[in-house]
């Protein structure tokens, strides 16, 4: 076999190569150095933070512009700026425009087509929460480059509308009713938004609803049927009310009532068979005591006598109005005219 020699560099290129190597290192180092040294010196950087606003009735105005950031120059050292930037959860400036730092004043709208409502709080009566926010990085704040942030309304048209509960459907349990009439709490609300788009808009009622089985007063919240969301520019001020209904325990009475004529004609007179109708009534317990047949008044139309109709219809034209009426006999009344 052919044995080869294997060449291997010289004494004078290794220790060249060596030197080589220390002068990487010490480089490296050298930078390291200078790059924590740089990082850890105490400089002014540009930041900006989100601000967010909140406080005003969105619904009554509607935002014509809004300081959405706020740019300013703050101290830190490199790793602090750094650590800053790479933050997960940005930092946000929230501003209530409702606070007692804030300034609101009329402002003409651009080519005077009407006025606006301007909000402004200044730098300065921010800053310390700005600051103590910052304090958590490291950072330290020393200017801003402007003096306020402001949010800029405008008032948005409205229209007010009774609620209608015609969709709510209730039945109540055998022995019980409705005692009195519900009620809504708010019985109006206020749409907001362009006036030709409120204009469309002319009813507000409660999305369809069924309670069955009801022996007890109750509140329930209900949704209104959200008409206002056909339209992406109007909004509501309400999109639940609570609807109260009253409910007692009933029971069944009969009351026997004379059948009265009413405008008879002066010559004449009518006997009436019969002259007395009963009548079946639920009475709520609370009112038993209330209630008699005096509370009652039945009539009968000379007219139908005059037009000569066979016999008379009873009309019931008063009663308590806590009762609810439950039939009525006989429905037709035979007569005689006696002159």
């Amino acid at each position: 076999m052919d044995s080869r020699e294997i060449p291997t560099a010289s004494p004078q290129r290794r220790r060249r190569g060596l030197h080589f190597n220390r002068f990487l290192v010490i480089l490296g180092i050298t930078a390291l150095v200078w790059l924590v040294l740089s990082m850890s010196e105490i400089r002014e950087y540009p930041f900006q933070v989100k601000v967010a606003m909140t406080g005003y009735d969105n619904r009554r105005y509607a935002a014509v512009s809004a300081d959405s950031a706020l740019a300013f120059q703050a101290q830190a050292t490199g790793f602090s700026a750094l650590l800053f930037s790479l933050r997960r959860t940005p930092v946000v400036l929230t501003l209530d425009m409702h606070g007692p730092a804030v300034k609101r004043y009329p402002l003409a709208s651009p080519g005077g087509t009407g006025r606006h409502l301007c909000y402004a709080v200044g730098i300065d009566d921010v800053s310390e929460s700005l600051r103590g926010q910052l304090a958590r990085y490291g950072v330290r704040m020393s200017g801003a480059g402007r003096d306020s942030l402001r949010l800029v309304l405008a008032a948005r048209a409205s229209k007010t509308l009774k609620v209608s509960i015609d969709n709510l459907k209730v039945s109540f349990a055998d022995g019980y009713g409705l005692y009195g009439e519900p009620t809504v709490v708010p019985s109006e609300v206020t749409l907001y938004g362009p006036q030709e788009s409120l204009d469309r808009i002319d009813a507000l009622r409660l999305s369809p609803a069924a309670v069955a089985g009801v022996k007890a007063s109750d509140s329930l919240r209900l949704p209104l049927e959200p008409v206002w969301e056909q339209y992406g520019n109007v909004v509501s001020s309400a999109s639940h009310v609570q609807v109260y209904i009253p409910v007692q325990p009933y029971v069944e009475r009969a009351y026997t009532v004379p059948v009265r004529v009413a405008q008879p004609d002066s010559t004449s007179r009518l006997q009436l068979y019969p002259d007395r109708v009963d009548l079946k009534v639920w009475v709520a317990w609370c009112d038993l005591a209330t209630v008699s047949a005096s509370g009652f008044d039945v009539e009968a139309d000379y007219a139908d006598v005059l037009s000569g109709k066979p016999h008379l219809e009873p009309r019931l034209v008063r009663f308590p109005e806590q009762v609810r009426v439950r039939s009525m006999e006989p429905s037709e009344i035979q007569y005689v005219v006696i002159r």
